[in-house]
């Protein structure tokens, strides 16, 4: 699978990437955690670019997942938005089915096979368990690589 950090976006699919992100999010219902990283990214990006959508307005916006598909022209660049989504998903403890689901059909859409998108959904993993091996509780690290590998 192509590397999502080194996409190259600009304020279309950053745009697309915050709407399928909060696509997932919905998925299980939107937690504070989602909601925080979300809006952190978007007004971010937002300021970067100039844009003038706001989050609340962006939110607001139909979800078209086909239309979504077509914003992105690279494997890099649909890396990053699913990338993107399983960061987010995430972001609450935990990948649902319901959040799988829902990225697997952003993965369809996009043309990525399911072999990548699994690489992806390992990475991923692998990456935020980095994050956290510095924790010196290894009970409760090895209670949340468990919940990780349950898929």
């Amino acid at each position: 699978m192509n590397n999502p950090a080194t996409a190259h976006l600009e304020l279309p699919q950053l745009q697309a990437i915050v709407r399928a992100m909060y696509e997932v999010a919905m998925t299980d219902g939107v937690h504070d955690a989602e909601r925080v990283m979300l809006r952190g990214f978007y007004d971010s990006c937002q300021q970067d670019a100039q844009a003038l959508t706001s989050f609340d307005d962006l939110i607001k916006t139909p979800f078209d997942l086909h239309a979504i598909a077509q914003t992105f022209s690279t494997p890099e660049q649909e890396a990053a938005l699913l990338h993107s989504c399983l960061l987010l998903a995430y972001a609450d403890g935990n990948y649902s089915s319901a959040e799988r689901d829902k990225i697997a059909s952003f993965a369809v859409a996009l043309g990525v096979s399911a072999a990548d998108l699994a690489q992806l959904e390992d990475a991923v993993s692998d990456h935020l368990l980095q994050q956290i091996s510095r924790i010196t509780n290894m009970d409760a690290l090895r209670e949340v690589a468990g919940k990780m590998s349950e898929k």
